[in-house]
C-alpha cells in the first residue's frame, strides 16, 4: 500500500484559500484507501474540520530541506504543488515517484500581478518563472493541470523542452500517464446549513433581500469593479438586491493587494458601501461556507481579458456555485463560463460589460423560475465532478506509481540545438558546426541568467528567500563560467583573425600558378 505525502504551499486549516482547499480535498479523498501525510507551510489549524483515520497533517519550514526529510524517508509517492521546487529544489531528484501539480499557471498570473510593477522587475519576474517551470516539467514523473486547455498548454511546453520523446510515446501514445487533467472538484456531501450567514446579520441584508454573492477572492486580475459599476442599474430596477463579497483578508501568506481597496473605495464613491454593497473582512471558515452560500440567491464570478483567465483553472470558489445549487453570472472566456453556457447555469457576459452584468442580474433577480431552473442545472453538474471522481488520474499514479522514462530528454533549454536539414536527417555524418560569430551573439545573449526578481509579493518574496539560500552560490558559479565561455569565444575569434591575416600574408608572399586554361 502506497504510503502518500502531499505538500501544499498554502495554508491548511479552519480559513483556507483556494490553494489549501485543493490540498485539503485531495488529501481528504485519497486517505479513504490509503495512508496519507498532508503537509503546509504553517501548523494546520483543523477546527471544525474531520480528519480522516488514514490522514496525517503536519507542518514543514520553508526552506529547510531537514523539516521534509523524516517525512519524505517514510513516503512511497510525493505529491507536490509545482511551487515547492523553489524552497525545495532537491524535491526533483527524490527517489520516490513525484506528482507535481501545474493547476496554477505562475507564469500568467504572474503577468498580471505585477503588471504595474516597472519593467525591468516584470521581465526579471517573467524569466524566474520560465526557468520555474523548465525545472517543473523535467522533475515531475506524472504532471496534473486542471482543464483540458491547461493540459494543451504544458503538452506544447514540453515539446518545446524536448520532452515528448520516442520513449514516452511508445508507452502510452496520448500522454495521459504523464500529464493529466485533475480539476477542482466538489464536495460529495451536500451543503447544509446551520444558521443565518448573511440574511439578519446586517442591518442592509433583510430577510426579504435579493443576495448577490462574490463568493472568491478580490484577486488583482479578476473584474469586481464591474459588478459593483452595475448595481445603480440593478438597484434602480430591482431595490431589494443587495451585494455581499465574502473575500477577506487571506488566511495565507498573501501579500495584499489593490483590489479589495478599490473595489471599497468605489461602493464608497457610488454611495452603496455599508448599504447596498456590503463587504466581509474575515475569511469565512472553510466548513461554515454553506451557511453563507445558501443565504444567497446569485453568485457571480467575473475577470478580465488576459491571458491568466484563458488558462486558468475553474475557480474554486465557482465550484461552491455547483455545490451549493447557485444561479451564476460570470465573465465569458474562461473554463468557468464554458460549463454555464454548456450546462446552461446562468448567464455570462464580456469582460468589462457594465451593461451586460446589470441585464443580467436584473433578468435574475425579477424571476425567481429562472433562478431556481439554473440551480437545479448547477446541482446536476456538482453531483458529476466531486472530488472522489475527478481525482481519478492522480488515484490511478498512486496506486502504480511509476518513474517517468527520461532516456533522450533535453536536461537545459540551452542544451536545444537547431533542427537538422532535411539531408541531414538521413545521413549518419556529423552536422556542421555553427559559425563562430553566431556562437558568441548567442553566448552574449544567454550567459547572465537566473537573477532573483526585486518584486515584493507572494511569488517573488518566496523566490528571493530561496535564491539567496539555496541557489545563488549555484547562478553565481554558473555565471562565471558563462562568463569565461564568452571569453573564450572572444579569444577564439581574435586567434581565428591572426590566422587569416597570417596565411593572407603567405599567400600574397608566395602566390600560387595560375590554373591552364579549360577547352
Amino acid at each position: 500500500m502506497a504510503h502518500i505525502l502531499i505538500l501544499s504551499h498554502d495554508v491548511i486549516g479552519a480559513r483556507m484559500a483556494g490553494t489549501g482547499i485543493r490540498y485539503w480535498e485531495l488529501a481528504h479523498a485519497l486517505a479513504a484507501t490509503q495512508p496519507v501525510v498532508l503537509l503546509a507551510p504553517q501548523p494546520p489549524d483543523l477546527s471544525g474540520l474531520a480528519l480522516p483515520p488514514m490522514l496525517t497533517c503536519g507542518s514543514y519550514t520553508w526552506g529547510d530541506a531537514a523539516s521534509l526529510a523524516p517525512y519524505l524517508a517514510a513516503a512511497t509517492v510525493v505529491i507536490a504543488n509545482g511551487m515547492l521546487l523553489l524552497p525545495f529544489p532537491t524535491l526533483a531528484q527524490i527517489s520516490q515517484p513525484l506528482a507535481l501539480d501545474l493547476y496554477d499557471p505562475i507564469a500568467l498570473e504572474n503577468l498580471e500581478l505585477f503588471r504595474h510593477a516597472p519593467l525591468e522587475q516584470r521581465i526579471q519576474q517573467a524569466a524566474q518563472d520560465r526557468l520555474l517551470l523548465h525545472q517543473q516539467l523535467a522533475a515531475g514523473d506524472f504532471l496534473m493541470c486542471a482543464t483540458e486547455r491547461q493540459r494543451d498548454l504544458y503538452m506544447g511546453a514540453l515539446l518545446a523542452e524536448g520532452q515528448i520523446t520516442p520513449t514516452l510515446t511508445d508507452a502510452d501514445p496520448t500522454l495521459r500517464r504523464w500529464l493529466d487533467v485533475v480539476p477542482f472538484g466538489v464536495a460529495p456531501t451536500p451543503p447544509t446549513q446551520h444558521r443565518h450567514a448573511l440574511r439578519g446579520t446586517h442591518p442592509a441584508l433583510p430577510a426579504d433581500a435579493v443576495l448577490v454573492l462574490w463568493t472568491g477572492g478580490l484577486w488583482d486580475w479578476l473584474d469586481p469593479l464591474t459588478l459593483i459599476r452595475a448595481m445603480p442599474s440593478v438597484l434602480h430596477a430591482c431595490p431589494q438586491v443587495r451585494l455581499v463579497f465574502l473575500a477577506g483578508a487571506h488566511p495565507g501568506t498573501v501579500q495584499p493587494m489593490q483590489m479589495p481597496h478599490r473595489a471599497e473605495q468605489l461602493a464608497a464613491e457610488l454611495g452603496l458601501l455599508d448599504q447596498q454593497v456590503i463587504f466581509y473582512r474575515e475569511w469565512i471558515p472553510y466548513a461554515e461556507r454553506a451557511d453563507a452560500l445558501l443565504d444567497a440567491d446569485i453568485a457571480v464570478s467575473l475577470h478580465h481579458n488576459h491571458l491568466e483567465t484563458t488558462y486558468a483553472a475553474v475557480r474554486s470558489r465557482f465550484l461552491d456555485h455547483l455545490w451549493a445549487g447557485l444561479p451564476s453570472v460570470v465573465s465569458s472566456g474562461d473554463a468557468a463560463a464554458a460549463l454555464v453556457q454548456t450546462y446552461n447555469l446562468g448567464y455570462t457576459v464580456a469582460p468589462n460589460d457594465v451593461a451586460g452584468v446589470a441585464h443580467a442580474l436584473i433578468g435574475l433577480a425579477g424571476d425567481a423560475a429562472l433562478r431556481a431552473t439554473f440551480a437545479h442545472n448547477a446541482q446536476q453538474l456538482g453531483a458529476q465532478l466531486t472530488w472522489t471522481q475527478v481525482l481519478e488520474p492522480l488515484r490511478h499514479f498512486c496506486q502504480h506509481p511509476i518513474k517517468r522514462p527520461r532516456g533522450g530528454l533535453a536536461t537545459s533549454p540551452l542544451s536545444v540545438q537547431p533542427p537538422l536539414k532535411q539531408e541531414q536527417r538521413m545521413s549518419t555524418e556529423p552536422t556542421e558546426p555553427q559559425p563562430l560569430d553566431t556562437l558568441i551573439q548567442r553566448a552574449e545573449q544567454l550567459w547572465q541568467f537566473g537573477d532573483p526578481a526585486d518584486a515584493g509579493g507572494r511569488i517573488s518574496r518566496m523566490a528571493r528567500y530561496t535564491f539567496a539560500r539555496l541557489l545563488a552560490p549555484v547562478i553565481a558559479q554558473q555565471r562565471d563560467f558563462n562568463a569565461t565561455s564568452v571569453q573564450l569565444f572572444y579569444a577564439l575569434r581574435q586567434q581565428q583573425e591572426q590566422l587569416q591575416t597570417e596565411l593572407t600574408r603567405l599567400a600574397q608572399a608566395h602566390p600560387q600558378p595560375s590554373p591552364p586554361p579549360q577547352d
